[in-house]
């Protein structure tokens, strides 16, 4: 599985790079920006998922996860309240 999560990290950080510069360039379209909220969200998700993967957790890389999975740091994160 760590191959097929970091293979999805890096097929979204490739398409988040060329959206990047494509808004850089002052021609990106209100879809560009609604896909980098997207990607930015399941990237979050993907980081989180490989590090419960190397602690040892079993994880599911199904699309659908990633619209129901929230990223909670937890009460007691750096910076948190």
């Amino acid at each position: 599985m760590a191959r097929g999560v970091m293979g999805r990290i890096t097929e979204l950080s490739e398409e988040r790079e060329r959206l990047l510069a494509r808004e850089g360039s002052h021609h990106a379209s209100r879809e560009d920006q609604d896909r980098l909220r997207q990607i930015d969200h399941d990237l979050q998700v993907l980081w989180d998922l490989r590090r419960r993967e190397l602690a040892g957790e079993s994880v599911s890389l199904d699309d659908d996860y990633f619209d129901r999975y929230t990223v909670d740091p937890g009460e007691d994160a750096p910076g948190g309240g």
